[in-house]
């Protein structure tokens, strides 16, 4: 009984050290787990930057929730453009166009950039046709000489450049990531661009859809009405007459969008404009002609409709002669300003647009 009273002792203590070992086993396995959690736990990001040569002490704007700056981030875009690739992880909020023409292109897809320059020949204002839109956008110079002081002060996180800022390339670069166009590259495709850049490539087929519905409704109704008609696009300037030519951006709108006839005087693939003399003029042979008149030209204007030429051109005789806006139609190619050109010729030859 001894024997087996020992043995019985000897058993139990073996029990309870069992029972504790397989405790510690168990709270340790427990405690791995733990700890194995947190370690798989990712590490806190720094916020992505609006593009890859954004510079890293640029200040970080932290106003925008951790849920929209993680959409920003899931779809990286890279943009060709003429100096090579920029990637952007964000969307710009505070864009800086050099050229005023992109204001128009940023306000269709909802976005006011927070600074722009002004055409050298207007260095005082910024377009009248886009009015209260505006807001309040600042002017940071002029197209040939943007003021390098005014963009550092509005701290742009993109700004967009044209070749006539190519002298202060490199000091931009500085301030912001800089994607630089080609200034008479097609508004079509700038804005497609920009709707990248914003991240609402919707609105930018939108825009440019709803266009093409406006424009095939306008073609076919000036077929009907005009025939084989022929139109053209003058400006008097330097004592002459400026003849836009075919290949001209807003010419395009008329032989192009809308399928209009060119006197064969106009019809060129490359030049852009040609300049004629005012006793040239009767030559050009147009039916109609739309003027473009500007502060810049009225003298000139009044002094050549005085004349006997001007006075006995078939569109004066027949009242087809038509002053359109200048700054409107040569200077600014955004689908607010295009639209209402479009709207101009609609109401010019009495067509109504069902649209």
């Amino acid at each position: 009984m001894g024997e087996l009273h020992v043995i019985y002792s000897q058993l139990n203590r073996v029990g309870v050290i069992c029972i504790i070992l397989g405790l510690t086993v168990l709270l340790a396995a427990c405690g791995g787990s733990s700890e194995t959690g947190n370690s798989s736990k990712p590490a806190p990001q720094p916020e992505s930057q609006v593009a890859t040569n954004k510079s890293e002490d640029e200040p970080t704007d932290t106003s925008e929730s951790t849920s929209a700056t993680a959409e920003k981030a899931e779809a990286p875009r890279t943009i060709p453009h003429l100096k090579g690739e920029l990637t952007l992880t964000e969307t710009p909020q505070n864009i800086v166009v050099l050229d005023v023409q992109y204001v128009d292109q940023f306000l269709a897809l909802g976005l006011l950039p927070s600074g722009s320059v002004v055409a050298t020949t207007d260095n005082s204002e910024l377009p009248k046709y886009l009015g209260d839109q505006l807001g309040d956008i600042q002017i940071v110079g002029t197209r040939e000489d943007p003021n390098l002081e005014a963009i550092i002060a509005l701290e742009p996180d993109l700004i967009i450049s044209t070749e006539f800022q190519d002298k202060v390339y490199e000091d931009l670069l500085k301030i912001a990531p800089v994607l630089k166009m080609e200034r008479n590259e097609d508004w079509r495709s700038v804005l497609q661009t920009f709707g990248t850049i914003v991240n609402k490539p919707e609105v930018a087929k939108k825009v440019l859809s709803d266009y093409d519905a406006k424009i095939e409704e306008l073609k076919g109704k000036l077929a009907d009405k005009l025939q084989n008609e022929t139109v053209a696009l003058i400006r008097p300037r330097d004592n002459i007459v400026r003849l836009h030519m075919t290949s001209h951006r807003t010419s395009e709108i008329l032989y192009v969008d809308l399928g209009l006839n060119p006197p064969p005087m106009a019809v060129d693939s490359e030049q852009t404009s040609l300049p004629i003399s005012l006793e040239v003029l009767p030559e050009l042979g147009a039916d109609h002609l739309f003027l473009l008149r500007d502060d810049t030209n009225v003298e000139l204007t009044e002094e050549f409709q005085k004349t006997s030429i001007w006075k006995n051109l078939k569109p004066v005789q027949n009242n087809q002669i038509y002053d359109v806006n200048t700054v409107l139609w040569v200077g600014y190619y955004g689908p607010t300003a295009i639209n209402m050109i479009i709207d101009q010729i609609a109401e010019t030859f009495a067509i109504d647009l069902g649209l």
